[in-house]
């Protein structure tokens, strides 16, 4: 009985993927200066949404008068929610019973434990993701050049099988930013009452710039974009 409720405490929740313990490479020296220092993070089993939350999923928890609808209208049904601020992701993940990934939570699961430049290896492949089309040009001109539908590059899925980690939309995670990287420890950064929030990932729709898991940027709480979403996380509790 007792091995039977050890599974079933750690068996991976619907819609999820598992990210094992262990140890991982963040930021980076080569790049943008806010990606430095590239260092070493140990991290806490946890799990993440195996895709980016649909528009379906986010309209349930309006219906359920737990979040605010998105600021404009968005896409189709499983297509990634857009125009959700930080306040927004985070209410939802919370309603889930989840909660936003850390910075360091989020580039674990994107780069694994080989701290390859992006989820499926080090070099840019437009099949791979949704990235580098801006109105018919860039680096992928034959992408779609809007957010598709979650799941539709399974080729680029990560090291633990969460896909979209690059391209699609930018992905609010818990973070208030800092301009240097250094994740507290085992990652987990307690988020403050103010400040710029961090997203990740890249978006669809940029004529030049790459997906690279370890690439960073900010925007105040309350904003939101035509090219920004989220995911979840949750914590992985052992039986005792």
């Amino acid at each position: 009985m007792r091995a039977l409720l050890a599974i079933v405490l750690l068996a991976v929740p619907v819609g999820m993927v598992r990210v094992p313990a262990g140890s991982s490479r963040i930021g980076s020296d080569a790049d943008e200066a806010d990606e430095r220092p590239a260092h070493l993070v140990t991290l806490r089993a946890f799990d993440l949404d195996g895709d980016e939350v649909t528009v379906a999923q986010y309209r349930l928890c309006v219906a359920a008068r737990a979040c605010a609808a998105p600021r404009r209208a968005v896409g189709a049904p499983d297509e990634p929610v857009t125009f959700v601020s930080w306040r927004d992701a985070d209410a939802y993940c919370r309603h889930a019973g989840k909660r936003l990934p850390t910075e360091a939570e989020w580039e674990r699961a994107a780069r694994g434990g080989d701290g390859r430049r992006f989820p499926w290896g080090d070099a840019p492949e437009c099949a791979r993701a949704n990235f580098g089309n801006y109105q018919g040009e860039g680096r992928c001109p034959n992408n779609p050049g809007r957010p598709v539908a979650v799941g539709s590059y399974p080729s680029g899925a990560s090291p633990f099988g969460a896909r979209d980690l690059a391209g699609n939309v930018w992905e609010w995670v818990a973070d208030v930013y800092r301009p240097s990287y250094r994740a507290g420890k085992r990652g987990r950064v307690a988020p403050a009452a103010s400040g710029r929030r961090v997203v990740r990932g890249g978006a669809c729709c940029s004529m030049f710039g790459l997906p690279r898991s370890a690439n960073r940027l900010a925007f105040p709480p309350d904003y939101s974009d035509d090219d920004i979403g989220f995911r979840c996380a949750g914590d992985v509790h052992s039986p005792h």
